[in-house]
């Protein structure tokens, strides 16, 4: 694999270059054809995508019920509050992150000339 000197990004285009020519199998120019995979294991990518933003939904919601709690009384484990809220606070912040990278590299893959 070629890498040229101008960074990260000119590396990842190759490589998305590279592995589009390695799934073409002839036909018309433009118009390549993936090879099938024979079988496929473990849950989608896209399952697991919506199972960590459904983690980190339903972290926001029991900090949510936490701190509603702690304000009207009924409970008084400011600490473990907190806690729930940080984990909650973090979950949303990865998830919000993944969604960055994921769209930086869409829009990158969408920028190449094959």
């Amino acid at each position: 694999m070629k890498i040229e000197s101008s960074g990260y990004a000119s590396m990842m285009r190759q490589a998305a270059i590279e592995r589009r020519q390695e799934l073409q199998i002839g036909g018309e120019p433009g118009t390549p054809e993936a090879k099938k995979s024979e079988h496929v294991t473990g849950p989608s990518f896209g399952k697991v995508l919506e199972d960590t933003a459904m983690a980190a939904s339903d972290k926001e919601r029991e900090a949510m019920a936490k701190a509603e709690a702690l304000a009207a009384g009924t409970s008084d484990d400011l600490h473990g509050t907190m806690i729930t809220m940080k984990e909650a606070d973090i979950s949303m912040r990865l998830v919000g992150s993944v969604r960055d990278k994921l769209m930086d590299a869409f829009h990158e893959l969408w920028r190449i000339n094959v």
